[in-house]
């Protein structure tokens, strides 16, 4: 089976440090015990570069969420079924156009995810649907409304402590293969056990709360994959990574993503999956980069509490912007019923 690093970047896992029963490496936990942070100390510039471009990206991907769900909620009622909806959308010009936002941004997201560490990308990218609210506002040409700023200002507070606590330390640019396959395993199993119980689920907005809770999870491990793909391509050239499991199964998770993420969008209102979409994105993907690419956040009880709260602020930030956006929406729909 092709690996991540090919033929000449092999892991010799037995002359691995000891670990702990977490998988943690000693001389990683050692500088985490003494608070150094090596790899950031010689990373800085590239992780600056990575976080810009992680902004971005959530920037992109935050003006590519509001026209798909736009063109995902006006489909016809006669329009059952996630795949039939995509048959419709992809002859929606303003559904098109949001298609390639969301290409731009997966893009500069990329881009970012090979510069730095899937536990400094992510969240800064799922928080960007909140940083972005001034730059909707701009292009709707109206000032933001008081209850969008406080939610920027709780989500922008959340993600700085988020990432100023974490710190994530040490951190490879190529996977461990075993936890990796075994993630990806794991979440394509979770994704598609939610998937098949928001089928039974009784209400829309439950249906719409349990895709976007599969569809974060495909997200985070698509995520994980885009870093190792682009590892491989750089490292090993185009052939080995066509030739490679992760590229073809990052396609297929990633279409299906996609797929179980417009059919979260038809059912019900942003705010019905959005905000949790985009948590358990974050959540998954640092899972991923924990195991599979051993970035080590602080870990001490003082410092998890403070991520828990950070991540918990990013998550109020993003359910009140995704209110905000249904409460816009229903106005601008009884403003055009009433003309």
């Amino acid at each position: 089976m092709q690996g991540f690093c090919g033929r000449d970047h092999r892991v010799n896992l037995t002359a691995a440090p000891a670990a702990d029963p977490l998988g943690v490496p000693e001389d990683a936990r050692r500088h985490r015990r003494l608070g150094w942070s090596r790899a950031q100390r010689w990373n800085r510039p590239v992780s600056v570069v990575a976080g810009g471009l992680a902004l971005l990206s959530a920037v992109t991907f935050a003006g590519s969420t509001s026209v798909q769900h736009h063109a995902a909620e006006n489909a016809p009622e006669g329009v059952r079924g996630a795949f039939s909806l995509v048959r419709h959308l992809v002859q929606q010009p303003v559904w098109l156009a949001g298609q390639a936002l969301a290409i731009a941004g997966l893009v500069l997201h990329a881009a970012a995810l090979h510069l730095g560490s899937v536990a400094v990308v992510q969240p800064i990218v799922i928080s960007g649907v909140v940083l972005a609210v001034p730059v909707r506002s701009a292009l709707s040409r109206r000032w933001p409304w008081p209850r969008e700023i406080v939610a920027v200002c709780v989500a922008a507070a959340g993600l700085t402590a988020f990432l100023v606590a974490s710190s994530p330390s040490g951190g490879r640019d190529a996977p461990l293969e075993e936890p990796a396959i075994l993630l990806t395993c794991i979440g394509a199993a979770l994704a598609l056990v939610v998937g098949l119980l928001s089928r039974f689920a009784p209400h829309p907005t439950r249906r719409s709360f349990l895709l976007g809770v599969s569809a974060g999870v495909l997200f985070g491990v698509v995520a994980g994959l885009i870093k190792a793909v682009l590892h491989l391509l750089t490292h090993d050239g185009l052939v080995a990574t066509a030739e490679s499991w992760t590229t073809w199964t990052l396609i297929v998770l990633g279409t299906a993503a996609v797929v179980v993420n417009q059919h979260a969008y038809r059912l019900a209102r942003l705010s019905a999956s959005m905000p949790v979409l985009n948590v358990v994105d974050g959540v998954v993907a640092i899972t991923f980069g924990y195991y599979a690419y051993r970035e080590v956040p602080r870990h001490s009880p003082l410092f998890l509490a403070i991520e828990l709260l950070a991540f918990a602020a990013i998550a109020v930030g993003l359910i009140v912007v995704a209110r905000l956006e249904d409460e816009e929406r229903e106005e601008e729909l009884a403003g055009s019923r009433n003309q």
